[in-house]
């Protein structure tokens, strides 16, 4: 583990476990032993307590009494609210994107789409979370406004976190790795429609695999027999 110093642990802590989070490491409503998490990051429990408290007072995880910390499930209504701000933010930056964007920061995004595209060839959830990150990270910086840039990764990051499903269900690895190309074609073909396209099917995608999870759950229950039901 890379050095780390007693100003810092905590907050480096928050870090890892919020990659762990949207890397499916710590899924929605799973608990968050303090014991197994000293141990696994090489830290006191001090800094665990620390980094959890702080992380419950972000709403980010939720502290049950006398039981103890565990991740926050978004509901559909929040993450649909999440999405609606992600959308009305991201598509009026495609703009800025298209009249600011550079070389530089174009092979940026393309760097980043490469790490994730090997992140999801070697199934690690963890590298997918961090590179997935540096990927919409790298297209937010294309704006050049460091203010609406971190608006738009600070939504992104509170909708993945407690998410439920996502990339395992319905293709969506392949799916979130096509839309991320579509959305950098757009760009070098400086074409802001399908851009602002490319992104709310992004943005949007999680809804229609909910929809596909439910059919699927109602289709499995209508053909039960009645009397397993």
């Amino acid at each position: 583990m890379t050095e780390i110093t007693s100003s810092n642990e905590i907050a480096w802590l928050q870090e890892q476990l919020r990659l762990g989070m949207s890397g499916g490491r710590y899924p929605a409503d799973s608990w968050l032993r303090q014991d197994a998490l000293a141990e696994h990051y090489g830290v006191s429990r001090f800094v665990v307590r620390g980094a959890l408290e702080r992380m419950a007072e972000l709403g980010i995880i939720e502290h049950i009494p006398n039981r103890g910390y565990r991740v926050r499930h978004w509901s559909e209504a929040e993450r649909r609210e999440l999405t609606e701000a992600r959308l009305v933010i991201e598509q009026a930056l495609v703009p800025l994107m298209m009249a600011r964007k550079t070389p530089a920061g174009l092979t940026a995004a393309y760097q980043a789409l490469d790490d994730f595209e090997k992140a999801a060839e070697a199934l690690d959830g963890e590298a997918m979370a961090i590179t997935n990150h540096a990927f919409h990270r790298a297209l937010a910086d294309l704006a050049g406004n460091e203010v609406l840039a971190g608006q738009v990764n600070w939504l992104r990051e509170q909708g993945l976190r407690g998410a439920g499903p996502g990339w395992p269900q319905a293709g969506g690895v392949a799916r979130s790795l096509a839309e991320h190309r579509e959305m950098l074609a757009a760009l070098e073909a400086d074409d802001p429609v399908a851009l602002q396209g490319a992104i709310h099917r992004h943005l949007t995608a999680w809804q229609q695999r909910t929809r596909a999870v439910a059919s699927d759950q109602a289709d499995r229950a209508r053909r039960m027999p009645v009397n397993e039901r």
